[in-house]
C-alpha cells in the first residue's frame, strides 16, 4: 500500500511526484520506458517560454507564467545548465504586422514582459536578419532537459519516493476506497494506492480505457503532432532565441540553441498516425525556404537533421487552440484520481506550477 501512484515519468510526472513526495506522501512513479522524461520532455526545443500566445482566461497561461520564474529559480538552485537568451518575435513579411500586434496585445494582458523594440537593437547581436518590425521578450530561455529531469529524480528519491522504470501500466481498479493498479515489469504485480494521477500524455488514451469505470466522453483523443529538428554546423550570428510570428499549431520554425552554444532550427507540424521518430530528409529545402524569409544568408549545406519530437495534442489539425485539461473529481466522478491530458507546450515550464497545482488538488 502507497499513498500516490503517478503514472507517467514526464517532467509533468515527475514534477508532481516531487511536490507530493516533499509532501510527506508515500509516492511511487510508473515508467514504461528504461529512462524517465525519455520521451515527449526530452523532444522538444527545451524553451523556457514566458506566457505570451495564449488566452488570459487559460489555466496553460497562468501555469506557464508562474512556471516560468518557478524552473528559473529551480534551475539555480540545482545548478542546472540554462540560460535566459530572450526571445525576439519578428514579422518578415508585412502581411504578419497584425498578427505581430495581436501577439503584444495578448502579451500585455496576460502581465507578460514583452515590448516592441527598435529593428537596430534586433541586428546588433543578430545581424542578417530581415524583418518589417519585431517584439522582445526578455525572460524566455533554454534549459537543459536531462540535468533537470535528474534534479526532479533526485528530489523525489531524496524525499522517500520511487521511480520505477521499465514498468508498464495495466489498469486500474476501484476496491473499498484504494486504487488496485496492476503493473508489468519483469512479471506482473499489483499495488494498491489512496490516490491515482494520470500524465502518460502520448499514451494517455490507451492508459484511460483501462481505468475501470473512467467515463468514455471525458478521455480526449491524442492527435499527434510530429516535429522535426535540424542543427545548424559552424559558429552561431545569433545570439537571442529567433521567431517568427507563429501559426496555428506551432511557433514557427525557430532559431533556437543546446547549451553548447550550438544553433538549432525547428521545429514543423505535421500531424501523424502513429508515434514514429523517424526523420524524414526531405524536409530539408521546407527548412531551408521558411528560414530564409527571415535569415537568407543561410548556407545550406550546413543544415543537417538533428532529432524528432512528438506532442499529445487534444485539438485537430484545424481546431484553435486548447487548454491543459486537468481533471478531477468533479469531471469525472472518480474520487482521488486526478487525470492530465493535453499538456504539451508550455508544458515543460509550465511543470513545477502544475505539480503545486495537483498538489492542492488532492
Amino acid at each position: 500500500m502507497t499513498d500516490v501512484i503517478v503514472i507517467g515519468g514526464g517532467v509533468i510526472g515527475l514534477s508532481i511526484a516531487r511536490e507530493l513526495s516533499g509532501s510527506g506522501k508515500e509516492t511511487i512513479v510508473l515508467e514504461k520506458n528504461e529512462r524517465a522524461g525519455d520521451v515527449t520532455s526530452s523532444r522538444n526545443s527545451g524553451v523556457i517560454h514566458a506566457g505570451i500566445y495564449y488566452p488570459e482566461n487559460f489555466l496553460k497561461t497562468k501555469l506557464c507564467v508562474e512556471g516560468n520564474q518557478l524552473i528559473y529559480k529551480y534551475a539555480k538552485e540545482k545548478k542546472i545548465n540554462h540560460k535566459k537568451y530572450g526571445k525576439y518575435i519578428i514579422a518578415s513579411k508585412k502581411s504578419e504586422l497584425s498578427n505581430l500586434e495581436a501577439i503584444l496585445v495578448q502579451g500585455k494582458k496576460n502581465n507578460v514582459e514583452i515590448c516592441r523594440v527598435e529593428n537596430e537593437r534586433v541586428l546588433e547581436n543578430n545581424p542578417g536578419l530581415i524583418f518589417h518590425e519585431a517584439l522582445y521578450s526578455p525572460n524566455s530561455g533554454v534549459i537543459d532537459v536531462p540535468e533537470y529531469v535528474t534534479a526532479l529524480e533526485g528530489d523525489i528519491q531524496h524525499s522517500g519516493g520511487l521511480i520505477s522504470l521499465r514498468t508498464s501500466f495495466l489498469e486500474a481498479k476501484k476496491k473499498e476506497g484504494k486504487f488496485i493498479v496492476s503493473c508489468s515489469a519483469e512479471e506482473k504485480f499489483s499495488i494498491e494506492c489512496k490516490y491515482l494521477i494520470n500524465c502518460s500524455g502520448l499514451s494517455n488514451e490507451q492508459t484511460l480505457k483501462n481505468i475501470e469505470n473512467f467515463p468514455n466522453d471525458r478521455v480526449y483523443k491524442n492527435y499527434f503532432a510530429k516535429g522535426h529538428y535540424f542543427k545548424y554546423s559552424g559558429k552561431s550570428p545569433f545570439s537571442n532565441l529567433i521567431y517568427p510570428v507563429s501559426g496555428q499549431h506551432s511557433l514557427g520554425i525557430h532559431v533556437g540553441f543546446d547549451l553548447a552554444g550550438g544553433l538549432r532550427f525547428g521545429p514543423d507540424v505535421e500531424f501523424v498516425d502513429e508515434i514514429d521518430y523517424s526523420f524524414d530528409d526531405s524536409l530539408k529545402a521546407k527548412f531551408i525556404s521558411s528560414i530564409s524569409d527571415y535569415w537568407p544568408d543561410i548556407n545550406p549545406s550546413k543544415l543537417h537533421p538533428d532529432y524528432t519530437g512528438i506532442r499529445p495534442k487534444i485539438t485537430r489539425p484545424n481546431e484553435s487552440m486548447r487548454d491543459f485539461s486537468i481533471q478531477t473529481f468533479y469531471d469525472h466522478g472518480i474520487k482521488n484520481f486526478i487525470n492530465l491530458q493535453g499538456i504539451e507546450s508550455p508544458g515543460l515550464t509550465s511543470s513545477l506550477s502544475i505539480g503545486k497545482l495537483v498538489k492542492n488538488l488532492l
